[in-house]
């Protein structure tokens, strides 16, 4: 009798745990789901691409990508890039400035050259997850530059990021 009740209390006693979890977990999910979906349908987010290309001869170059409009920020969040030049140029260095002569902000990760399906020709590419801010009225500007020698070299940068309305 004493074994049917210990049974019968832990079955209770299960069932009423499974409830209570049940009706917490549900909403903890429904919280968890939401902080993982961004609403980029609203007009506080206005995604901006930040497009540059190069096609330069001298060692560096400084390009402006954009000016942080009054009453936004700029985040970003990622950089991906990609070069084809000839093997006797590779892109040496890149970073992002808040203006044309100003300190770097972020460095961008510069791989070394694999070679292409065209004779003399080598590639470079890379992408890199960052998050960084730019504040209104601050200038985004990239830096980049090759190894040294007189063939020009070019480079394409792509930044993905957003507005948002402050």
């Amino acid at each position: 009798m004493s074994r049917l009740k210990n049974v019968l209390w832990i079955s209770v006693a299960t069932l009423a745990l499974t409830a209570v979890t049940s009706e917490f977990a549900s909403s903890a999910l429904a919280q968890v789901r939401a902080a993982l979906v961004r609403n980029v349908d609203t007009p506080a987010l206005q995604p901006f691409r930040g497009i540059v290309d190069y096609n330069f001869t001298s060692l560096n170059d400084q390009r402006l990508i954009t000016t942080v409009p009054a009453g936004k920020r700029l985040a970003i969040e990622n950089i991906s890039w990609n070069a084809g030049n000839p093997s006797s140029q590779q892109i040496v260095f890149a970073g992002l400035r808040t203006s044309q002569f100003g300190l770097f902000v972020q460095h961008i990760e510069i791989n070394p050259p694999h070679t292409a399906a065209t004779s003399g020709l080598v590639l470079q590419d890379g992408s890199s997850n960052v998050t960084l801010y730019f504040e209104p009225g601050e200038e985004v500007w990239i830096s980049a530059s090759k190894s040294s020698g007189a063939a020009s070299a070019n480079l394409h940068v792509n930044m993905h990021s957003y507005f948002v309305t402050l």
